[in-house]
């Protein structure tokens, strides 16, 4: 659905996926991962700002606790930080380790792979 930056911080909080002026958020959903014998569904929502190159939270669904981008990158993604910013953030991170829960669809599979390496 297509919000204003002002009235997306309602559909973060709610966990529904929106298209902002250069934000989004949206859910991901792996398939099932097997990580050493352990079966794996993981879902995430992230909420970016200009693209998939920036998170700036996501919630961990498996977790129940979302995780925030402490890093700053222009001053209107900082603005999109602030507009959209949920209302219990557990854990900051850098854009890096962000990605990396992306790519790895939450914070067991970073866990997993950062151990792995």
């Amino acid at each position: 659905m297509r919000v204003s930056n002002n009235k997306a911080r309602q559909y973060v909080e709610k966990l529904e996926e929106f298209q902002g002026s250069n934000t989004m958020g949206k859910w991901w959903h792996s398939s099932e991962q097997s990580v050493d014998k352990i079966e794996l569904k993981l879902t995430i929502y992230v909420v970016y700002s200009y693209g998939h190159h920036f998170p700036m939270y996501i919630y961990d669904k498996e977790q129940g606790k979302w995780i925030g981008n402490k890093d700053k990158y222009s001053q209107s993604t900082t603005r999109h930080q602030s507009l959209l910013r949920p209302s219990s953030v557990a854990l900051w991170l850098g854009t890096d380790d962000m990605q990396h829960i992306v790519r790895h669809q939450g914070l067991v599979g970073h866990t997993i792979s950062k151990a792995q390496h």
